[in-house]
């Protein structure tokens, strides 16, 4: 079991779909589980095939339907400069930095003390208050350096 699957609960997802209007179908569950337990960014594309792995009539607009409210929702998070900005992971409740592996795709999230401190600085040095952060990093990870 990944770290995120010890992180995330797919059910509270549901419940803050239900909470949203929305009526959650089994299709959708079984996408939630698939992008909540996600260990590398994933794109609505890969979503749909994963999905499809499970249940083969799946949807494709369904999918994107699904990854969109979710986004919307703030349980998904959209990285930024990987691979065309379409793909996704789960969004923790605590900041935290994000670090993908660009050989191997695997995302960690990091412990965010170091980058706390920075905004703490920044904020005290400028007067800003500063409400929300992301910050994602990009490298090589431990296991794919030693497999060189």
């Amino acid at each position: 079991m990944g770290m995120l699957a010890r992180i995330i609960d797919p059910d509270e997802w549901l419940i803050a779909l239900r909470e949203n209007g929305c009526r959650v179908t089994d299709v959708q569950e079984m996408l939630v589980r698939i992008l909540a337990h996600a260990e590398s960014p994933l794109s609505a594309e890969q979503a749909w095939e994963a999905a499809r792995q499970i249940r083969p009539e799946t949807g494709r607009a369904t999918v994107y339907r699904t990854v969109e409210k979710l986004e919307g929702l703030k349980l998904l998070r959209r990285i930024h400069g990987y691979q065309g900005c379409s793909h996704f992971m789960p969004t923790l409740p605590e900041p935290m930095m994000l670090f993908i592996c660009l050989v191997c795709g695997r995302a960690d999230y990091l412990d965010s003390q170091p980058l706390d401190d920075l905004i703490h600085q920044s904020e005290q040095a400028s007067g800003h208050h500063i409400t929300e952060s992301r910050l994602q990093l990009f490298g090589t990870c431990a296991i794919c350096q030693q497999n060189r």
